[in-house]
């Protein structure tokens, strides 16, 4: 996707959705954060600067903080394009207003392909609809179920579940984030045994104190 935007100068657009920090959707902006890192560094070799939108405030900082990083990394800090960076108001975390700012971006900045990873209910549908009609590609993930099942019927690609999370080791060709992920999921499976095997300890004592009830008698 984004060899595409490069080579044909346009951009890519990104968005955070209703995901912001200060909540209990840090971790998951945290998260959209790095995957926007991630393409703007690509697109940094290109002219055109990938658009960050956002609607919860608290966001405006990580997207900036994405682009700037990003263009660091290609040695062009000074020309991080903060211009991308855009915010529109929404009434809440699932704003209709947004979606349907986006649609219009949609057809006023034609981009080659949209990644929409964050906080996404039903209004998710709008921008995928406009991305589909002009033929882009858009990559889509949310928390929230609604904006999940609307993202695997309708994105070129949906992420599912804690795709969003692994996203970031995924495009990364470091191997600090390959061994974080990793080592998460190492965790994970040790912390479900650890649960396991309490539950078969208290299973045993259970049975142990029945027997002895009934020997007892």
């Amino acid at each position: 996707m984004v060899g595409e935007a490069v080579e044909s100068d346009r951009p890519i657009h990104v968005s955070f959705g209703g995901a912001g920090i200060g909540g209990a959707r840090t971790a998951l902006a945290l998260a959209s954060a790095e995957v926007f890192y991630q393409a703007a560094r690509r697109a940094a070799s290109g002219f055109r600067s990938p658009i960050v939108t956002v609607s919860d405030p608290s966001a405006i900082p990580l997207a900036y903080n994405a682009l700037y990083a990003a263009f660091r990394a290609r040695g062009k800090a000074d020309q991080a394009p903060y211009a991308g960076v855009q915010w529109y108001a929404g009434n809440n975390a699932r704003s209709m207003a947004f979606a349907a700012a986006l649609t219009g971006l949609a057809h006023t900045e034609h981009p080659t392909g949209h990644i929409l990873v964050g906080t996404w209910g039903a209004e998710i549908a709008l921008v995928l609809d406009a991305a589909n009609r002009r033929g882009a590609s858009s990559i889509a993930g949310s928390d929230d179920l609604v904006g999940q099942a609307v993202a695997f019927g309708m994105a070129t690609t949906p992420l599912i579940g804690e795709e969003m999370f692994a996203a970031g080791a995924y495009l990364d060709d470091r191997g600090g984030t390959l061994s974080a992920a990793v080592t998460i999921d190492l965790l994970r499976w040790l912390l479900i045994l650890a649960i396991g095997a309490g539950v078969a300890l208290v299973l045993i004592n259970s049975e142990a104190l029945d027997v002895g009830r009934i020997l007892g008698r």
